[in-house]
Formats: structure tokens, sequence, C-alpha cells
């Protein structure tokens, strides 16, 4: 756990989570998108993130819902975004993610292939603040820029 952060319950997550979201008139995404408290991997529990780290997830949705507004298609899924040190180790991920942050995560915009979403991206508003990652099943998408961290940074290939 992150220190000086309080764990949740995932019911807990889902009410506290959900009323932030409601205040800012968030209504396509969703607490257990955002994290999926509870969700196990090699026997690590994700917990809930630090809710200083909502801001980030906000400026997170704004690319988010730029996206989701590209093209005929609007939903946007979304596989992974906050992950905790221990559940990001558990899974293999790299010990400075930026899903640590509650500024990253993985996607897929229906009907498009991963690397149209991330063409897609390259084209945004957004570009020069964010890290783009091509996977062949996925997109990653972070706002490193937003958060203080050098930008814009792409890796990976389609294929």
């Amino acid at each position: 756990m992150i220190k000086g952060s309080v764990s949740m319950t995932r019911d807990e997550w889902v009410r506290v989570c959900g009323a932030r979201l409601q205040v800012h008139g968030i209504t396509n995404f969703s607490p257990l998108e955002i994290a999926d408290v509870g969700r196990q991997s090699s026997g690590v529990s994700l917990s809930s993130p630090p809710l200083g780290l909502l801001g980030n997830a906000l400026k997170l949705i704004n690319v988010l819902q730029w996206l989701r507004n590209e093209g005929e298609v609007a939903s946007v899924l979304v596989n992974s975004w906050w992950r905790s040190p221990e559940y990001n180790e558990a899974i293999g991920g790299v010990a400075n993610s930026m899903h640590l942050t509650l500024g990253a995560a993985d996607i897929v915009k229906k009907g498009l292939w991963p690397s149209e979403v991330a063409d897609l991206l390259e084209d945004s508003p957004y570009k020069d603040d964010l890290g783009i990652g091509r996977y062949k099943t996925f997109t990653h998408v972070d706002i490193r820029g937003m958060l203080g961290r050098n930008a814009p940074a792409r890796w990976g290939t389609n294929g």
C-alpha cells in the first residue's frame, strides 16, 4: 500500500469514487474501470488507490473522453487503469509505471485496431503530453507530461 493511503473495500471504493465522478459530471467511466478493487493476480489482490490521486484520473478521463468522441463508435474499454505497487509487481509491470499514479490506462476502442487507436492519440490535442504504447491487443495511454514527467514518450509496435 502507498504511504498515507487508506485502503477501501470494493463497495467503499465504488461509493466514494462514484460520488466524485458524479460531482465532475463523468458518466462514461465507472469506479471499477478506474480501479477494479479486489481483482486478483498471482495471489495479489488489487487495493484501492489513494483518493489524492483521483485528480490524475480526471485528467486521463479528459483524454479518454476525447478518444471516445472520435470516430463512429464511442465505446472505449479499459483493460487496466490503477495498479497498486504490489499488484503491478505481480503482473510484471515496470517499477515506475504510470499506472501507479492513476495516470495510465490500457485500452481498446471498439471497431478499431490498437494501431488505429494509437494513431488517433498521435493526432489528439494532448499528444505532446502523452505516453503511447503500441501493443498487439491494446493501446497504452498515459498523461505523463501533465504529471511532470518527460513527454512525449512512444514505444512498442502493433503486430
